[in-house]
């Protein structure tokens, strides 16, 4: 893995001087870096023509610098974090885009000209799937719980400043080579996106994440987090039913007769649900329940648990 590039700090009033900690930003570069694999196989097969991807630097600022920036050329995508309050933005250079166009449209070398910087709403039209690309392969790269969307925003990106533009921001600077032809590109994340990413992750204080060891899934990270959850267990013989009418007269010293023979097994209720069979025995001063079977299991186990 390339070594670490050190973080820009750009002289504008939107940087903050509250910065992501370097387990973070190391983490979120690692994404990027897996997201730029991705994506250059990804758009080859997409628009049928060899891609390059290479990462260049990060920036940390807030992302209204980044909706507001009036950089020349550029052009800003947004997509949308739902169910979470954010967008992730894409910033494109007008070079990179009307490269892409090119290809799309087919457009003979006759027609290569000087073009202008800004895109006509027909040609962002034309450029949906090529943006959807960079949307799929970002939610595939940048997994974190609960699922976002990352789709395309209905509103545009500069109506997005109000909601979301005090949000701290990764901005990751990188370069597309399509074709021969090279344009910038920029993927700013929220830094909460990336903090939220990297625990789902398993991100360590180190900064090594669950991948660099063995995996964890899903399923054993909830069995993690439950196992000092208490739960309520009863051992039960038998479930008997009665009239209410002898419920009311019932007296002390009668009998009430089970369902089930003498010797039979106890069932382990946990949270009132049927778990283990086994039989209740003397333990010092107080009774256990020694477990014969699990559930449907046949196989006898030697443990004892005192209740």
């Amino acid at each position: 893995m390339p070594e670490p590039v050190p973080i820009a700090q750009p002289d504008s009033p939107g940087h903050l001087a509250v910065q992501a900690p370097p387990d973070i930003v190391a983490f979120a570069e690692r994404v990027h870096q897996a997201f730029l694999e991705s994506l250059q196989s990804k758009l080859t097969v997409a628009i049928g023509a060899d891609t390059r991807a290479s990462f260049i630097r990060t920036e940390q600022s807030s992302l209204a610098r980044y909706l507001t920036e009036e950089g020349p050329g550029m052009h800003s995508v947004a997509l949308s974090l739902e169910p979470l309050a954010g967008c992730v933005l894409l910033r494109f250079s007008s070079e990179l885009l009307f490269t892409v166009l090119d290809i799309l449209l087919a457009s003979p070398a006759a027609a290569f000209g000087p073009r202008g910087e800004s895109l006509t709403e027909i040609e962002f039209h034309v450029l949906r799937g090529f943006f959807r690309v960079f949307s799929d392969v970002l939610k595939e790269t940048w997994r974190c719980s609960p699922p976002v969307a990352l789709t395309l925003a209905p509103e545009s990106a500069e109506e997005s400043l109000p909601a979301y533009g005090d949000s701290h921001s990764l901005a990751m600077k990188s370069t597309l080579e399509i074709a021969g032809a090279t344009g910038d590109f920029t993927v700013v994340v929220p830094a909460f996106l990336a903090r939220l990413s990297a625990t789902f992750s398993g991100l360590r204080p180190d900064g090594a994440t669950a991948a660099d060891a063995s995996p964890v899934t899903t399923t054993t990270r909830i069995a993690e987090a439950l196992g000092s959850a208490k739960v309520d267990m009863e051992a039960v013989l038998s479930n008997l039913t009665i009239r209410i009418g002898d419920l009311v007269e019932l007296a002390p010293g009668q009998i009430l007769l089970g369902e089930k023979a003498a010797d039979s097994t106890f069932e382990c209720l946990v949270n009132k649900r049927s778990q283990f069979r086994g039989e209740l025995v003397s333990a010092g001063e107080r009774y256990g329940f020694q477990l014969a079977h699990a559930g449907g299991d046949d196989r006898e186990t030697d443990s004892t648990s005192e209740r």
